[in-house]
């Protein structure tokens, strides 16, 4: 095997950058023996490269089924689940996945309850979920992450990469900002809540999210370089996800913001938004959190904390139907059964447990960015740093702000901020 490979150790999960791609993938799958291919890819993934590697595949006497997925929208949800489903059988078969994060998701799950393998062919640097094992859907409209498995390889076409349209790109670069908010909420949870951490696998979130930043600053002086190394952080940051066994080292709150976007703009049918840009976005409202962590006292914390939030189930419950509609809050409704029951007690140890570690607390919140520097990262690559940019309005990042922290059971700083009687002002 090439020596341009690069094996993660632990997962033996392959990885493959450059202009050699086709002949890398077909090697690689000859050495498998993996003869029966389904292709997956939508029509535009095809014309960018999946026509080339079918072209290829064919050449090379692997039988090929193609399924290219048609619709305005792609969605990792249940219609386009049953299109590449339906190619499915009980022979051995490879998946192959030629697009960006949501043909990825929609292989990853379908090849594994197909009870086969994948491999992923990224058309551009847009997400962070390239090799992790989970499949960001939307079942029935509500976002939820389901436990797949990782691609036996990703091959990344360099090329086809830089090629990308510009939006894709930027996307890829929000989602890696978003690490700022997603590191802190993730200690922070640590701390107050007792959330399982990883020190080693958190560093290596953050050198992959550096490495994004010091890129973006640099982007036109090295343009294959730069998403050379965009991709690299990437599948850096879906190893730490893998290696942890969820999303935590990249995915707090910020994430919390976009996946409420997306099951709004999807209830509402309004246009989908690309997720790193949602992602991206959002970072800057979370960093408005944050700041407040690092301009407040233990003393006024304390007292924000005796007087400003009662926590009474009942009244949470009636707020997710209100954010969410009755059909999508009975699922919420299910992944917040740990909060919902929690007793006054608790409640009460939780608070005693922030105002011990304030000091500690802040200390986290000088790790993100102000709400200006995260804005200013984002529009030296193109990146959403208005509501309006991407089809939002201020109502949405009110109802975000809102109900947002419901979509997931992770605690993230949007907790803290519920119980400190706190609200971002627009």
């Amino acid at each position: 095997m090439s020596n341009r490979f690069k094996i993660s150790p632990k997962e033996n999960l392959l990885f493959y950058i450059g202009h050699e791609t086709i002949p890398e993938l077909i090697e690689f799958l000859k050495e498998k023996k993996a003869f029966n291919i389904v292709l997956v890819s939508d029509e535009n993934e095809y014309k960018a490269l999946g026509s080339l590697v079918e072209n290829a595949l064919r050449e090379a006497k692997f039988n090929v089924k193609n399924v290219v997925l048609r619709g305005e929208e792609i969605g990792a949800n249940e219609k386009y689940i049953v299109q590449a489903l339906l190619v499915s059988d009980e022979s051995e078969q490879l998946f192959i996945a030629v697009g960006s994060g949501t043909v990825t998701d929609i292989v990853r799950f379908v090849s594994y309850r197909a009870k086969s393998y994948f491999i992923s062919l990224p058309t551009a640097p847009s997400v962070d979920g390239f090799a992790s094992n989970g499949s960001s859907m939307t079942i029935m409209g509500f976002k939820q992450t389901i436990i797949s498995r990782p691609p036996l390889a990703i091959f990344a076409d360099l090329d086809t990469l830089c090629n990308a349209p510009k939006p894709l790109i930027a996307a890829g670069f929000g989602d890696m900002f978003g690490k700022f908010t997603a590191l802190a909420d993730w200690k922070l949870a640590n701390i107050i809540n007792g959330d399982p951490y990883d020190t080693a696998i958190a560093e290596r979130s953050r050198i992959a999210r550096d490495k994004v930043v010091t890129q973006a600053k640099t982007l036109s002086e090295d343009w294959e370089f730069s998403i050379k190394s965009v991709m690299e952080a990437l599948y850096e940051e879906g190893l730490c996800m893998l290696e942890f066994g969820n999303s935590r080292p990249a995915s707090g709150s910020e994430h919390q913001f976009s996946h409420y976007w997306e099951m709004a703009l999807l209830r509402e049918g309004r246009p989908a938004v690309f997720h790193g840009a949602k992602v991206g976005l959002a970072s800057i409202w979370i960093a408005k959190y944050y700041e407040m962590i690092r301009q407040v006292s233990k003393k006024e914390a304390a007292d924000r904390l005796d007087n400003n939030f009662k926590f009474d189930p009942e009244i949470e419950i009636q707020k997710i139907n209100r954010g969410y509609g009755k059909i999508i809050a009975s699922s919420i409704v299910k992944t917040q059964e740990a909060h919902l029951s929690m007793t006054a007690e608790k409640y009460k140890k939780l608070k005693k447990t922030i105002i011990d570690n304030w000091d500690e607390i802040q200390k986290i919140a000088l790790e993100v960015p102000s709400l200006e520097e995260m804005s200013s990262l984002l529009k030296i690559v193109d990146g959403a740093t208005e509501p309006p940019d991407i089809g939002l309005t201020n109502e949405d990042i009110n109802n975000a702000i809102e109900y947002a922290q419901y979509v997931r059971k992770a605690f993230t700083i949007l907790n803290v901020s519920q119980m400190l009687g706190w609200k971002p002002v627009l």
